[in-house]
């Protein structure tokens, strides 16, 4: 490590976190302890590379290095996720007669989000 940089680090001097970073931190602590355990999937890097998931990536790069640059951080590493669930989809083999859910589910609004099994919004909901 360069000498100056070690100085430089060590006379840093960390700023009280923003109101919308602590906001963007409790939403993701909320999403990690009342959705995700339900979701019935865990993130494809972390399965495939055994590190932290994308949710708990995005909450130490918020709360390390404050808002913008966090999302900045979460945008590259949901692209290496992205890459993750093609690597680990295309290593998988598929059952006979399994054909992947077309129909879009009712509980999202996004393009390409797909049901959870079933048409209704009851089947998608994590919590029934």
């Amino acid at each position: 490590m360069c000498r100056m940089f070690a100085f430089m680090r060590s006379t840093l001097v960390f700023s009280r976190p923003t109101p919308a970073a602590l906001a963007a931190v409790a939403a993701i602590g909320v999403y990690q302890r009342y959705v995700s355990p339900y979701k019935g999937f865990c993130c494809a890097h972390r399965a495939r590379t055994g590190h932290a998931s994308c949710s708990q990536f995005a909450r130490r790069a918020i709360e390390r290095c404050g808002l913008l640059v966090g999302l900045r951080l979460l945008r590259r590493r949901l692209v290496a996720c992205a890459a993750s669930w093609q690597a680990l989809m295309a290593s998988e083999p598929q059952a006979p007669g399994s054909e992947p859910l077309n129909e879009p589910c009712p509980l999202f609004t996004l393009r390409n989000a797909k049901c959870c099994g079933g048409t209704s919004l009851s089947s998608c909901w994590p919590f029934t």
